[in-house]
């Protein structure tokens, strides 16, 4: 895997940049590929109405330390079927209709998610420009996950990398290339088409599932999409990826900051 060095990533930032594209006002960047009538054609894909869960149960310990301070989901039962049977919900009469409530603390990365547009900057901008002082204690005035709430619907495209390899999962650091995709693509007789929302398969979030061990997922070393897929992203105009790791790109901690230019 190559070494790349903070000019290589300036120079790919400029090189692929969407800012202006959709306007000096936009806020949903790639999401912007997505038609009406490519929402209607996705509708029409269906055959089995199967539905299938790509999020994690919020139990999964994923969070090791390794990055940022995050920690696991923290569970607390704020009224139980005890206090209901006990009479402690009662009050002054006696009630018949009790309840079970509960309450989550976690990080909004603590578990299974997708990235707003504010979480990253490159030094003190964000996506079309934007300050990275419009990020506050009070959340971001700009590019915040709500933009996307009725934009999130389109083609879905599962490129299955790990069953091309012919392995359960790839090796933590291994690397997805140009020439992965497009082969695993013309393997399964899938066309990647602007607007796609394309999902990478490495299968490393089913290892860590079968062994219980999350060590290392969130932060350390893992399969993903190599730095050279930026451009394989801007050719194929798609909406957006995803991928069953922490980060999406490989990540390789010996090779400094060229593992992981988000």
């Amino acid at each position: 895997m190559a070494r790349y060095t903070r000019n290589d990533i300036y120079e790919t930032a400029k090189a692929l940049s969407n800012w202006g594209r959709w306007g000096d006002d936009d806020q949903i960047g790639t999401l912007n590929t997505i038609t009406p009538q490519d929402v209607v054609a996705a509708a029409g894909l269906v055959r089995k109405g199967k539905v299938f869960a790509l999020g994690l149960d919020l139990k999964e310990k994923i969070q090791s330390g390794l990055f940022g301070g995050r920690w696991n989901m923290i569970h607390q039962m704020l009224a139980t079927g005890t206090d209901a049977v006990t009479g402690e919900q009662d009050g002054d009469g006696k009630a018949y209709l009790r309840y079970a409530d509960d309450a989550i603390n976690l990080p909004c990365q603590g578990s299974t998610q997708w990235d707003a547009l504010c979480h990253i900057f490159l030094d003190d901008k964000m996506y079309n420009g934007y300050p990275a002082t419009d990020v506050t204690v009070n959340g971001a005035k700009r590019l915040g996950i709500e933009h996307t709430r009725n934009k999130m619907v389109g083609r879905g495209v599962l490129l299955d990398i790990a069953r091309f390899k012919g392995v359960g999962s790839l090796a933590d650091g291994e690397a997805i290339y140009n020439a992965d995709l497009d082969a695993c693509a013309a393997a399964q007789g899938v066309e990647i088409r602007g607007g796609d929302f394309v999902i990478i398969r490495t299968g490393h979030q089913e290892r860590c599932l079968a062994s219980g061990d999350w060590t290392g997922y969130a932060g350390g070393d893992a399969p993903g999409l190599a730095f050279e897929t930026a451009h394989w992203i801007k050719a194929h105009d798609i909406a957006g990826i995803c991928s069953d790791t922490w980060g999406v790109e490989v990540r390789r901690l010996d090779l400094g900051i060229g593992d992981f230019p988000i």
